[in-house]
């Protein structure tokens, strides 16, 4: 591998790591650590009642420290007054952040009183319940484990044979990558032990391992943030009637790169969880903001602030890169103002990989079973089989050599000693030679370097895609914020300081940096207005379909749909609903939802030429439980718009020839797409033919009621009435047999 502090360009997007392997640095590469953060307490600031107290106007002056800058509490302590007695509390909104993550999630809010905020404006939670550790993070860990002494399951509040669901977040965004799905799959098959039978019946109806899907369990754990969120803002606005009456936004922060389905599912489990219309009656907006631009939304003002001088100045560029447990995100900004607020400017392509320090966890799970072979492994990981580590759960083993081990991660760098970790039973006395002796488990400097490496490797191909990118436009850069969980190991930061003074970079990382992105979260709600390019998250009202006759399967339709195509000869399954838009699903105000369905189409090939020219019809369904099945469900549904395509004027050479086996006569098929795209309050729908528009249509205003809503590009008297064998589906559905449409 080359050289992490070359200049030569890299890929942004990182390949996963084989496996660690150690690797000795020059000493002149070796940097010294910065200095850590320090421990914090969370104050006592849930006594003080904000309807009927405020924030100071005019703060004292900030404490000047060090680099790190103001510590968590000296922002919590800021100080209050008692507002006015004519306070009129519905010129006050309430801003929410939140901020769900790998490993650990963390919720902000403020009551701002202008549309500029304030650094002593933000409370991030902190009192997470009983048992809790209580810290400004909760970890993102739930358990669906029987709870014997009413453990909450969740967070750090665990019974001690809880079987964990760990690092759910990257769960959502595999789905687009196969072989990462099919990873996901076979270790879901692994803690459910392939479904065996005598395992369900031991589990007497309480399974160790979950059936649900990555999106249900992100919901259940948002759930139990919510509700400790809402006794926090309970104990800060006691007036109910008040609250209810508060303007509402929320802010969701996502990685960089996150792929749409990723971002649906995480605004769905968020309002499922209760940041909704239901519990907030004035929900004004729910707005998108990627970690990074979040952390340098706060990071730059904080610095700024803290030390007093001007360290960044207009027109230079900073690189914030937030190192958390999943992914690791950077991204570059120009100054642009100073005064009267710090304002920034994008600069650049932002960056984003998988080598945060949840990959640190599982190279060390790859080394320890190496160590201990695969007999012993198998005691201490029940949920490992087939020779692969399991990402997404822990059980009680595992987890108590795992947090050992995290302990040993934080404080890790360079010159470290020997470390040391106790196995639990039934391997506490066990002996491997060089390495085990009666249950301790003795870990080099070395291999604990193997361990980080590739990430840190990861994190340094980031930066210096940045830095290309800087230094091509004709700029310099002179600061780098490091903020995030992973951005407090001792080892990065002096990895990276190292990197950096090759270039004269200065590494600046704030004491607040572990709620960086939540803290600027709510910054950037309290600002939406003053802010350009905000991303606005709307939920689809209702649901818009098609209805097609797929290719019959057994285990999927019903037998009652099953036909055979008088044309091909194929066994078919009549009617089928597929659902291109659903209910809830995300609209982002800078993109359209995008969907589409590819569907075959069969013809005789006569020299009748309306054979190839059929009506496909765009269904409406209001309610949350979709239907699957037309002959079941066409009472409910409304048909909003019809596309009419003529595939006439096209070649019969263009399509491929077929012969059906039964009457060997010949006809011609093809695969048409048929699109579809959310945008605002229009939804568009067209169908295509190699890439080539046959026809389209837009249905206006789709927030309205269907009655008092028309579509466009279609003339009324050209649609057939209900049951009119031209239309696909039809009341009736009669299936016309000289044409077919099939998946």
């Amino acid at each position: 591998m080359a050289s992490r502090f070359a200049a030569s360009p890299t890929s942004p997007n990182r390949a996963k790591s084989q496996g660690p392997v150690a690797k000795q640095k020059p000493a002149s590469l070796r940097g010294s650590p910065v200095s850590p953060r320090s421990e914090q307490t969370e104050p006592d600031y849930l006594n003080d009642d904000l309807l009927e107290e405020d924030f100071d106007e005019a703060s004292p002056p900030y404490k000047y420290q060090d680099q790190s800058g103001l510590s968590e509490t000296d922002i919590e302590d800021a100080p209050l007054r008692r507002l006015k007695t004519d306070f009129d509390d519905t010129l006050r909104r309430l801003v929410i952040a939140i901020d769900f993550g790998t490993t650990f999630t963390g919720v902000a809010f403020a009551l701002p009183k202008s549309h500029e905020a304030g650094l002593n404006e933000i409370k991030v939670i902190g009192d997470w319940g009983a048992r809790m550790s209580n810290s400004l993070k909760v970890p993102s860990i739930y358990s669906y484990s029987p709870a014997p002494d009413g453990q909450q399951q969740w967070g750090d509040d665990l019974s001690p044979d809880a079987v964990t669901m760990i690092n759910t977040k990257l769960e959502l965004d595999v789905q687009d990558n196969k072989s990462d799905e099919l990873e996901l799959i076979l270790q879901v098959l692994d803690g459910m032990k392939d479904l065996n039978f005598n395992y369900v019946r031991a589990s007497g109806g309480y399974p160790e391992y979950t059936w649900k899907s990555p999106d249900e369990i992100v919901a259940d754990y948002l759930t139990k943030v919510y509700h400790a969120f809402d006794q926090n803002l309970q104990k800060k606005i006691q007036n109910q009637g008040i609250r209810q009456r508060l303007t509402v936004d929320i802010v969701v922060t996502v990685p960089v790169d996150w792929a749409y389905r990723a971002k649906n599912s995480t605004l769905r489990a968020i309002r499922s969880a209760g940041f909704n219309e239901q519990n907030f009656p004035n929900l004004h907006d729910i707005i998108m903001v990627t970690e990074p631009e979040a952390a340098a939304i706060y990071t730059a003002r904080y610095l700024k602030k803290e030390m007093q001088k001007d360290f960044l100045k207009v027109g230079e560029c900073f690189v914030l890169c937030d190192a958390g447990g999943g992914t690791v995100d950077v991204v570059s900004y120009r100054v642009t103002n100073l005064e009267p607020t710090l304002e920034l400017e994008l600069t650049g392509i932002p960056y984003s990989s998988k080598c945060g320090s949840a990959y640190i966890d599982t190279n060390f799970k790859l080394w320890l079973r190496d160590i201990l072979g695969e007999r012993y492994f198998q005691q201490l990981d029940q949920n490992n089989s087939r020779n692969r580590i399991s990402t997404i759960s822990e059980g009680r083993r595992m987890r108590f050599v795992i947090k050992q081990f995290d302990a040993l991660k934080k404080n890790f760098f360079l010159k470290s000693a020997p470390m040391k970790i106790e196995l639990p039973e039934p391997l506490k006395n066990i002996s491997i030679a060089g390495k085990v002796n009666l249950g301790e488990l003795a870990i080099t400097s070395e291999e604990m370097r193997s361990f980080f490496d590739p990430c840190v490797d990861g994190v340094i191909e980031l930066y210096q895609g940045q830095l290309q990118q800087i230094e091509r436009q004709g700029r310099r850069l002179k600061n780098v914020f490091l903020i995030g969980g992973f951005g407090e190991s001792r080892y990065l930061q002096a990895e990276l300081q190292a990197a950096l003074k090759f270039r004269n970079v200065e590494l600046r990382r704030p004491d607040t940096s572990w709620t960086a992105v939540v803290r600027g979260a709510v910054i950037h709600g309290i600002e939406k207005s003053n802010r350009p390019n905000v991303i606005y998250m709307k939920t689809c009202p209702r649901s818009y379909g098609i209805v097609l006759n797929e290719t019959f399967r057994g285990s999927m339709f019903h037998l009652e749909d099953r036909y055979t195509d008088p044309i091909t000869g194929d066994m078919k399954a009549q009617g089928q609903i597929t659902w291109l838009v659903k209910k809830g699903d995300l609209i982002l105000s800078d993109e359209g939802r995008t969907s589409s369905k590819d569907f075959r189409v069969s013809f005789q090939g006569t020299v009748e030429a309306d054979e190839r020219k059929k009506k496909l019809s765009i269904y409406e369904y209001e309610d949350d439980d979709l239907p699957d099945r037309f002959q079941n469900a066409r009472e409910e549904l409304k048909e909003v718009a019809i596309l009419t395509y003529d595939l006439s004027t096209i070649s019969l050479d263009n399509f491929d020839r077929a012969e059906n086996p039964t009457n060997k006569a010949v006809y011609y098929e093809t695969y048409l797409t048929c699109k579809m795209v959310m945008s605002g309050a229009t939804v568009t729908v067209e169908i295509l033919w190699n890439d080539t528009e046959l026809c389209k249509v837009k249905i206006e205003d789709v927030g309205r009621k269907s009655s008092t809503r028309s579509w466009n590009n279609v003339r009324p008297e050209a649609l057939p009435h209900r049951g009119h064998p031209d239309a696909h589906s039809t009341s009736s559905f009669e299936l016309p047999g000289s044409f077919r449409e099939t998946h």
